[in-house]
């Protein structure tokens, strides 16, 4: 299933900017996939499968139930939309969730716990951010307050919001498994709506020459900006038309033309950690092994 908009929350604004002036405020906990992103990418976790307000890690591999964190108790409109919108009895993990000034470079999110039909992924967006896009390997794309996405994070995907404005937005995950339809996710069935148009982004026509001209980036690439150039690589298919996965491709040659079998090593490492395959609490730096 391609990433689609299911449905839209009709908020109410003031109980809204209430709950979101509190996440604000609230202490962020110790970010277990902060090597995913970068610039300012908070997750606060207000359901999760140990109820621990600490705990950001994802469960899917074991399927764990989920309940309420203390921190739902401190933002009662966003409580009461969840449960009275969405069905908590599939409803494994929560995380409020802001960026600012990041990206978070293409990766595959699942690879790691087994089946992805057994994981389901939405996003419902707490305000709206003109300069805040998304996208998998078919698209990029707004999310628009109120909107209710399903992120087929299975797929490679990216996001960036790369202004000093702040982008709230509630990330959910459900079991999903045999029988599951989308429309299960919600409390309702009438809140299942699905059709509504995207918002897409237009890009620019893809360049043939563009990868030769990253290529020249092998000059420049060391030890202290490999990282750097794998997110700025992961940022090219937001504002040009080439495909999302292309960004680890170019890293492995730039590397290899840079002649240094260590650089070489992070980009391969990188790439299959990203995309292809990862252990279940396996970590990943872009330093040399």
């Amino acid at each position: 299933m391609a990433s689609a908009i299911l449905g839209r929350i009709p908020f109410d604004d003031e109980r809204l900017a209430k709950d979101i002036a509190r996440l604000s405020t609230m202490s962020v906990p110790q970010e277990p996939y902060q090597v995913f992103t970068t610039g300012t990418w908070l997750n606060l976790n207000l359901w999760n499968a140990s109820g621990d307000q600490h705990d950001g890690f994802w469960y899917g591999h074991e399927q764990r139930p989920g309940q309420a964190t203390a921190l739902l108790d401190e933002v009662p409109y966003l409580r009461e939309v969840l449960t009275s919108r969405f069905n908590p009895e599939r409803m494994t993990m929560v995380r409020g969730r802001n960026v600012v000034e990041f990206s978070i470079i293409p990766h595959r999110d699942f690879i790691e716990a087994g089946d992805v039909q057994e994981f389901f992924r939405v996003i419902l967006f707490l305000e709206d951010n003109e300069h805040a896009v998304n996208s998998d390997e078919d698209m990029v794309f707004h999310m628009r307050k109120g909107e209710v996405w399903f992120l087929d994070a299975a797929q490679i995907h990216a996001g960036m919001n790369m202004s000093s404005r702040s982008r709230w937005s509630l990330c959910l995950d459900f079991a999903a498994g045999p029988g599951f339809k989308p429309s299960d996710i919600f409390a309702r069935p009438e809140s299942y709506e699905p059709g509504l148009r995207p918002t897409p982004v237009e890009r620019k026509p893809f360049s043939p020459e563009l990868p030769e001209r990253l290529r020249a980036l092998s000059t420049v690439v060391s030890r202290h900006n490999i990282k750097d150039i794998a997110f700025l690589l992961g940022r090219i298919h937001f504002t040009e038309e080439v495909p999302i996965g292309a960004s680890w491709d170019w890293l492995i040659d730039i590397t290899r033309e840079s002649g240094d079998p260590e650089l070489l090593d992070i980009a391969e490492r990188a790439k299959k950690f990203f995309v292809l395959s990862r252990e279940v609490g396996e970590d990943f730096t872009f330093l040399p092994g």
